[in-house]
C-alpha cells in the first residue's frame, strides 16, 4: 500500500522576472569549520517507528494500512499521520496522529489524536451524548525541535452551538490548529473568531468579529506554546496572512497576532504597491517564522522567501526573491519559481527554487490507489491524463540567515532530473459530512521536499529526487553542502527497487522498495524519520511504514 499523501504545498510558477536583489554568495568556511564537518555514517541503519504489522494505539486491534510522512525532533521523537483500513465490513477507517520516542531504547507508540478523539475546548456541541470527535487531518504533523510539543491541522463536526443575535440557534466550528504539549491538548486555533467571547480567535487587523476560513497546510511549531501558521479569510474579498498564537500559561488568553497579511506591501515595493496575494505555510524556531508569500500563485512576478520575528507586523528580511539571483549560477541567473515547503532549524533555511525558460513534459496519470470518490473525479477530468510543463533547471539551496549567504545543495543535470512530484487531491463535490465549511475541489499539485537542520556552520540537507535511470528511481538523498569548490556529492540514503529488507526486516521477503517520503521536519539533530512503502510484484503482498536513522554522532 503506498503511503496515503498529505495535501502538498503547491510551487509558484511564472516567466516573468521582476523586482532583482544583489546576487548571494557562498559564505567563505574556514580549515576549522571543514574539520569540524562530521562524516557520514557508513551506512544508514534503520529502525522501525511503526509498519503494517502494528496495532494502532486506541484502535481495537485494527492495524495501520497507511502512512505519511513523520517530522521528529531533536531528541528523536518520532511524529506520524497514519490511518487504518476501511470497507469491506471495516467500517470507517481509524485516522489519527501518533507519536514515539525513539533514542535509547523506543518507548510504545502513543495517540495524540486521532478520530476518536473528543476536540479539546471550545466544545459545547454534543453528538448521541459525546462532544464532537475530529473526522481528518488533512496535513503532516509536526514537533517542536527541541520541545515534545505536537501541532497538527484537524477537521471537525460543528464545535459551538450558540444562539444568534436573531435568535437562531447556530453551530460553528468546522476547522482548527490543535496541540498537544505535555500531555495536555489544547485548540491552538479555531474558526470561532465571530462567536461573542472567543475574540482571541479573530482576525488580527481584519474588521472585528472577522473570522478566519481555514487553515491550509501544515501549522509549524515555534516554541512549545506557540503556533505560527498560514490562515485564510474574507473581508469583502479572500485574504492570507501568516499568524501567530500563543497558547500556554495563565490568565488572559493570548490574541492571535499577525506577521504579514493580504494588507501587507511586498518588500521592495513602495508604500501602498503591490501586496501578498498568496502566502505559504510557515516553518519556525523559537523566535522567528520564514514563509513564502507572492503577488500571483499561479503566475508570481514579485515576492519570494521571508524571514520575520514573531512580532506583530515586523520587518520582513529577503532571504531569496523572484528576480533574484540563482546561488550558484553566473550572474544574473534569476528565479522564476519558489517552492512552499521550507525547512528551517533556526539558522539555516532549505528551498527549492528553478530558473530559466526551459522546460520537460511529464504526462501525469490518475491515481489507482485512495480514496475512490477521488479517483473517480480525476478520470471524469482527465480520463486520458493530463500533459503538464516542468522547469529544467531547478534545485534545492540553503540559505544562512547568520551570515546572510547562500549554498546550492542540489540541481537538475546529470544525477538528478526532477524534484517536483505530483499528486490530484481536494474534496470532490457532494463528499463529507454535509456540515464541513471546508470544501476544495481535486486538482493535480506538484511539491518539493527537503529538510534541513545544523550544528554550527556546518549543516545537512535531506531531499527527495527523481533520478535519469530506466525505470526511473526516486529516492531520498543527503548532503553536505559546503562553499568548497568539490563539495562532497550526495549520499544515497534510500531509493525506490531497493529490497524492502533493507530498511524493515518484517517486509514481504520478496518486496521492493515502491515509494518513500519525506517532510520539512524530517532531519534533526542527525535524526532522519521517513516513510516507505513496499511490494512483492510477484505475491503482491504490500507493506509499509515509518523509519528512522542516525546521520552521525
Amino acid at each position: 500500500m503506498t503511503p496515503h499523501t498529505p495535501r502538498p504545498t503547491r510551487i509558484a510558477m511564472s516567466a516573468a522576472l521582476a523586482c532583482a536583489l544583489v546576487p548571494m554568495t557562498a559564505p567563505a568556511q574556514t580549515a576549522t569549520d571543514l574539520a569540524a564537518r562530521q562524516p557520514l555514517p557508513a551506512q544508514f541503519v534503520w529502525t522501525t517507528v511503526a509498519n503494517s504489522a502494528d496495532a494502532i494505539p486506541g484502535g481495537d486491534g485494527r492495524k495501520f494500512n497507511s502512512f505519511n510522512q513523520p517530522s521528529v525532533n531533536a531528541a528523536g521523537r518520532v511524529v506520524l499521520r497514519a490511518r487504518s483500513r476501511g470497507g469491506q465490513g471495516a467500517g470507517e477507517p481509524l485516522r489519527g496522529i501518533y507519536a514515539r520516542p525513539m533514542a535509547g531504547t523506543p518507548g510504545p507508540l502513543v495517540s495524540v489524536f486521532d478520530t476518536l478523539t473528543e476536540v479539546p475546548a471550545p466544545n459545547n456541541t454534543l453528538y448521541q451524548d459525546k462532544l464532537g470527535t475530529f473526522t481528518e487531518f488533512p496535513a503532516f504533523p509536526r514537533v517542536g525541535l527541541d520541545n515534545d510539543t505536537v501541532t497538527t491541522r484537524a477537521q471537525s463536526r460543528p464545535v459551538w452551538t450558540y444562539t444568534a443575535t436573531d435568535g437562531t440557534e447556530t453551530r460553528v466550528g468546522t476547522s482548527g490548529i490543535y496541540a498537544q504539549r505535555g500531555g495536555e491538548r489544547v485548540s491552538a486555533m479555531t474558526q470561532l473568531g465571530a462567536v461573542p467571547g472567543f475574540e482571541v480567535y479573530s482576525v488580527p487587523g481584519a474588521a472585528p468579529g472577522t473570522r478566519f476560513d481555514q487553515f491550509p497546510g501544515a501549522p509549524a511549531v515555534a516554541n512549545a506554546n506557540t503556533v505560527v501558521f498560514k490562515g485564510n479569510y474574507t473581508e469583502g474579498t479572500g485574504k492570507t496572512g501568516i499568524f501567530f498564537r500563543s497558547f500556554g500559561g495563565t490568565g488572559v488568553p493570548a490574541q492571535t497576532q499577525v506577521i504579514a497579511s493580504s494588507d501587507t506591501t511586498i518588500p521592495g515595493q513602495p508604500a501602498g504597491g503591490v501586496r501578498f496575494a498568496s502566502t505559504s505555510p510557515p516553518s519556525a524556531s523559537a523566535r522567528d517564522a520564514v514563509f513564502l508569500g507572492l503577488d500571483n500563485e499561479e503566475a508570481p512576478t514579485l515576492g519570494g522567501i521571508y524571514l520575520a520575528p514573531l512580532a506583530t507586523r515586523p520587518a520582513l528580511q529577503t532571504l531569496a526573491s523572484i528576480g533574484g539571483q540563482a546561488p550558484g549560477e553566473s550572474a544574473g541567473t534569476s528565479f522564476n519559481r519558489l517552492g512552499e515547503a521550507l525547512s528551517y532549524d533556526g539558522r539555516f533555511v532549505a528551498y527549492w527554487g528553478a530558473w530559466g525558460t526551459q522546460t520537460r513534459s511529464i504526462m501525469l496519470t490518475c491515481p489507482t490507489d485512495g480514496q475512490a470518490a477521488v479517483i473517480a473525479f480525476c478520470l471524469s477530468k482527465y480520463p486520458n491524463g493530463l500533459t503538464v510543463q516542468v522547469p529544467a533547471n531547478q534545485g534545492f539551496f540553503v540559505h544562512d540567515v547568520l551570515t546572510r549567504k547562500a549554498l546550492p545543495v542540489a540541481k537538475t543535470g546529470g544525477d538528478y532530473v526532477d524534484f517536483l512530484y505530483w499528486v490530484f487531491s481536494g474534496r470532490p463535490p457532494g463528499v463529507g459530512d454535509g456540515e464541513s465549511e471546508d470544501f476544495e475541489e481535486p486538482r493535480w499539485r506538484a511539491s518539493s521536499f527537503v529538510a534541513a537542520y545544523s550544528q554550527g556552520s556546518n549543516v545537512q540537507v535531506a531531499f527527495k529526487a527523481r533520478r535519469p535511470t530506466t525505470p526511473v528511481t526516486d529516492g531520498i538523498y543527503l548532503a553536505l553542502p559546503s562553499a568548497s569548490p568539490s563539495p562532497p556529492p550526495p549520499r544515497t540514503v534510500v531509493e525506490t527497487m531497493s529490497p524492502a529488507t533493507l530498511l524493515d526486516p518484517m517486509a514481504p521477503a520478496g518486496a521492493t522498495v515502491v515509494s518513500v517520503g519525506l517532510e520539512r521536519d524530517g532531519l534533526r539533530n542527525r535524526w532522519l524519520a521517513i516513510t516507505a512503502s513496499m511490494l512483492d510484484a510477484v505475491t503482491s503482498d504490500s507493506w509499509a511504514g515509518v523509519y528512522v536513522t542516525r546521520t552521525g554522532k
